[in-house]
């Protein structure tokens, strides 16, 4: 019997128009590809009501309500019931989010998940780092230019150490200063100017020489439709394809001095995509200008077709999960290193941390992403010092915030920067800084702390003293033993100190035992 092949649908509410994709898995000689059977587009420009006003205005609401009734109907068509609904920019930012949430939920009976803008960018690196593979071998740009935001990777030797996350995209650029165009014929500068004072510090920070260029978002699939016949690559299943830095140079030149209506006319486009082409077009430019690419590796995917593929290939994906994982670990040691943290501190922090959670699974039941976030913290908890040394932990909290982690989603960052915050001091559930998050993140994040703090605790001194450390678990306690050849002293105070903490935390006490070499 031959087996059917498995069929998957997302919806995605769009800044710009609401799409529905259904797709289909398709394996042939080993390489795993999505065949997609609909691709519907409906345009509702609910990025302008945020941007301009700050919510969605309820007459969008019962549209896109009734565009995603119509989609429902189309996947059932092809006998899927369950399609998995996302939104990012435009209703993550609404002031009134929760409330036209309620709205769709009542109104079609699907729950949308609101990825936050760190996740959103997750997805499409996955999806990305899986097809370029080949081209991320050396050094490498990756760009995903949003609505709202966009994101910056650095890979070296197939590796992503460092990430950019930066507060500016084509609509949003597109409503600030769209009214500006009729008063100014060099329109363009306008906004290669405001972009420089986001991009300064990228491109002091970004290494010379970097060949590779891949840029993927809705405005960039756009405007290689526009300069080459990008359906005919799609059509022929190519996620990928290159355009030439000189055709995309003169394609800028062009429409730099073009106003949006004019850009209509001579592309043959709709009013609301030929207004976002512009500052789509002069953001790729200016990241471009900061590498040495002589081709544009240019993308038409989305964080939904990262999700569909994930939901066709999920073993597949896992891989790519994995990989993503190590770059978030790089990616904290050089933060870290960047802010002059002790890395060997760090590193040997890590490797008792991860020994202790290995060790106590029983007691945890936390997972792989928990212990993705305990890897991070040992190498962020102490990058406060760099400024100052007796509240560093508070300051590491506020920095591990706001920093840019590779992979992390802000939930996760905000996770944290609280294990960080909570290896020092006296963690309270009562306290200011865990009346924001959930209580089942709170919980999570005890443990955690517990944990980095016994670890942080056995190299107190940041001399590395331990030779080697064994971790046994019996009924009512954790005895951690430490071979050395050293004064123990300084170690054994700070563990007892924090011990505590995992005794509330575990319900069992954590011993140390030192034995001399």
């Amino acid at each position: 019997m031959i087996k059917k092949p498995q069929t998957a649908a997302v919806i995605d509410i769009g800044s710009n128009e609401l799409r529905l994709h259904i797709a289909q898995a398709v394996t042939a000689q080993e390489s795993e590809t999505v065949n997609y059977l609909e691709n519907l587009n409906y345009p509702l420009s609910l990025g302008r009501d945020t941007f301009h006003t700050g919510k969605i205005s309820f007459e969008k609401v019962d549209k896109a309500c009734e565009v995603i009734k119509g989609f429902l109907n189309v996947a059932k068509g092809y006998g899927i019931r369950n399609v998995y609904t996302i939104a990012c920019t435009a209703l993550r930012e609404a002031a009134n989010r929760e409330y036209v949430l309620d709205q769709i939920k009542i109104k079609t009976g699907i729950s949308v998940h609101v990825m936050d803008d760190l996740e959103e960018k997750r997805h499409i690196y996955k999806l990305l780092t899986h097809y370029a593979e080949g081209y991320l071998k050396k050094s490498a740009v990756m760009v995903y230019i949003g609505t709202g935001s966009i994101g910056v990777n650095l890979y070296i030797d197939g590796k992503m150490p460092r990430t950019w996350n930066i507060r500016v995209g084509s609509l949003r650029m597109s409503e600030m200063f769209g009214n500006l165009q009729d008063f100014t014929r060099d329109f363009y500068r306008l906004m290669e100017e405001y972009l420089s004072g986001y991009f300064y510090k990228l491109e002091e920070e970004l290494p010379e020489g970097i060949r590779r260029f891949i840029v993927s978002g809705q405005e960039s699939g756009l405007i290689s439709g526009l300069i080459m016949h990008e359906k005919e690559a799609q059509q022929q299943g190519k996620p990928l394809f290159e355009v030439e830095r000189g055709v995309f140079d003169s394609f800028y030149d062009t429409i730099k001095h073009q106003t949006t209506d004019r850009i209509v006319i001579d592309y043959d486009i709709a009013v609301d995509k030929a207004e976002t082409v512009l500052p789509a077009a002069c953001i790729c430019q200016k990241l471009l200008s900061c590498t040495d690419a002589k081709t544009i590796i240019a993308s038409h995917l989305l964080p939904c077709d990262a999700i569909l593929f994930q939901m066709l290939y999920p073993k597949r994906f896992s891989v790519v999960d994995k990989r993503l994982d190590k770059d978030t670990v790089l990616s904290a040691k050089e933060i870290a290193r960047r802010y002059g943290a002790n890395l060997a501190h760090g590193d040997i922090v890590r490797s008792y941390a991860a020994t202790i959670f290995s060790k106590i699974k029983k007691l945890h039941g936390l997972g792989v992403r928990d212990r993705l976030l305990l890897d991070a913290s040992a190498y962020l908890h102490d990058i406060g010092e760099c400024i100052n040394s007796l509240d560093h932990h508070l300051i590491s909290y506020e920095m591990v915030k706001r920093v840019d982690i590779v992979g992390l989603t802000q939930a996760e960052q905000e996770m944290a920067a609280l294990i960080c915050r909570f290896h020092s001091g006296t963690p309270d559930l009562k306290s200011f800084y865990y009346n924001v998050i959930p209580t089942e993140t709170k919980v999570r994040v005890s443990k955690l702390a517990a944990m980095l703090r016994l670890a942080d605790s056995i190299d107190r001194s940041h001399s590395q003293k331990s030779l080697n450390l064994e971790v046994k678990l019996s009924d009512n306690a954790l005895i951690i033993t430490v071979n050395t050849r050293e004064n123990f002293v300084l170690e054994k105070w700070a563990f007892a100190e924090k011990s505590r903490f995992f005794e509330e935390v575990f319900g069992i006490k954590a011993e140390m035992r030192v034995k001399k070499i």
